[in-house]
């Protein structure tokens, strides 16, 4: 009785939220921040509601965005959000997730990345899965397995990358499974059919990122003619059923500027995202990415620019490196997220080819308490800023020291790149971005940070010329059925 009391209340509190929420007025945001202040003692989740009463009364850029994306999605959509995002995740999970912390000592991550398959109709280059076997896919049972771990620790957030997500035909039935979670796919689109998205929309609980680089230009260069144009059919499609979407971009030397450009913004609010993930380069993959990753002095570049765009444009922007003090730091070894690879491996990170232990051998649990996650852990920087927060390209040494000192595998061939040929380069690098984000904490108006910010600080390479050394698995002649060899790009971001 008391359990159907308990659902009984929680469903009258995601009806009062989303019926508030279908009129997001300045009071009625307001209102919602008190109501769910109420509902979680969590110190967090107090001060981010304090934070959100503190943009209404600035009339924020994010507060309009809520607003209109509030105004795009379907009654339905607006329930699930509060439902599975709000109530079941960031307060429920968080119970769970500090039951977690007293029995282990550490916080289980709220979310987990799986990759249920590597294979890829799209080839862009640099591409992080590239060195990935990609003919390996999870089993089906597997991923339910993972699915049902991650919710017993409370995690409530399962994400989906890949290789393309929707090339597994089973894909659908496993977010089926499981209502009472969000999901996020990023995929490049190509492969979801109208049917497929009535089904989602119907659900309620799932999230598409779609991926590309900047406009048509910068988006067909890197994942085949098209590309550009699939996304946008899919967005309105998206859009037309109500349902919550948004973007996830590769910022490299050639698409930086585009990216970051008034242009492309605009072009995705119009589009009707409701957010948007920068997804810096890293030096992963069987491609030479010296050549295209993101320059320090860029990167510092980068930092600021899309640090003005959300002051600025009505849309839910996240750098995902450069801004990861929004939660705390690196996100990896566990802290927020870990990565499932196709082939079972469990990674820190996505970017990170490194594991000691296989899913299908041990428990969710058992991984998170390895000595290797353990170590990536405490690499995070914990300067309370968290503003140079990667073990690749902030840290390297510490990258280097967990995985050697925790004997890790790599778990692609060339992995081992980041801790030996490509050392000291990412040292180098390191240092100099360091050297730019120290004078930022000393004096943000220093004559050499304010002519960095004020344009692109390294010259732009020109869309279609090819630059990176591709010497990886993925030959001509070597696609599956399904797939196609044209030169383009990735289902992940």
């Amino acid at each position: 009785m008391f359990a159907s009391l308990k659902r009984y209340t929680v469903e009258r509190v995601v009806d009062a939220v989303a019926a508030s929420a279908a009129n997001l007025s300045d009071a009625n945001i307001l209102r919602i921040c008190r109501f769910l202040s109420r509902l979680s003692p969590a110190a967090w989740y107090v001060g981010a509601l304090a934070a959100v009463e503190k943009y209404v009364a600035e009339k924020h850029a994010g507060v309009e965005a809520a607003r209109r994306i509030s105004r795009n999605l379907s009654a339905h959509a607006r329930r699930m959000i509060v439902r599975n995002f709000i109530v079941n995740a960031l307060i429920e999970g968080n119970k769970v997730r500090k039951k977690f912390y007293d029995e282990e000592g550490f916080s289980a991550p709220p979310m987990v990345m799986i990759s249920p398959t590597s294979v890829c109709n799209y080839r862009c280059y640099g591409c992080y899965a590239d060195g990935e076997d990609w003919k390996a896919e999870l089993p089906e049972s597997l991923i339910v397995r993972v699915i049902e771990e991650a919710r017993s620790i409370g995690a409530r957030y399962i994400a989906f990358t890949g290789g393309e997500p929707f090339l597994r035909r089973d894909l659908m039935g496993i977010m089926e499974r499981f209502p009472d979670l969000m999901f996020t796919v990023y995929t490049n689109g190509s492969r979801i059919t109208p049917e497929m998205l009535d089904r989602m929309a119907a659900w309620g609980n799932v999230q598409l990122s779609f991926s590309v680089e900047g406009l048509q230009a910068e988006t067909d260069d890197r994942r085949g003619a098209g590309a550009w144009a699939t996304v946008m059919h899919q967005m309105a499609e998206c859009r037309k059923r109500g349902m919550y979407f948004g973007f996830a971009c590769t910022i490299n030397r050639k698409t930086a500027e585009a990216a970051l450009s008034d242009e492309f913004v605009k072009t995705m609010i119009a589009a009707g995202a409701g957010h948007g993930w920068y997804m810096t380069l890293m030096p992963t993959g069987p491609v030479e990415t010296q050549d295209l990753m993101l320059t320090a002095s860029q990167r510092y570049w980068v930092r600021e620019r899309s640090a003005e765009i959300r002051r600025t444009h009505p849309l839910y922007l996240v750098d995902f490196i450069n801004e990861a003090w929004l939660v705390g730091g690196c996100m990896a070894g566990g802290r927020k997220f870990v990565h499932i690879n196709s082939n079972g491996d469990v990674e820190p990170c996505m970017f990170i080819h490194y594991a000691v232990d296989n899913i299908r051998d041990k428990s969710l649990r058992e991984v998170l308490r390895s000595d290797f996650f353990r170590k990536m852990r405490a690499a995070v920087p914990s300067d309370g800023r968290e503003a140079r927060p990667c073990p690749i390209i902030d840290y390297p040494d510490r990258l280097r020291a967990a995985v050697e000192s925790s004997g890790a595998r790599k778990t692609t061939p060339d992995a081992h790149q980041l801790v030996t040929d490509w050392a000291p380069y990412l040292d180098s690098y390191g240092a100099e971005f360091g050297r730019l984000d120290e004078k930022h904490v000393l004096n943000p108006a220093d004559p050499e940070l304010v002519t960095l910010r004020s344009a692109n600080p390294v010259p732009v390479i020109p869309v279609g010329v090819e630059v990176g050394k591709r010497y990886g698995p993925r030959e001509e002649g070597s696609t599956p059925e399904h797939a196609t060899s044209k030169s383009g790009g990735c289902g992940c971001a």
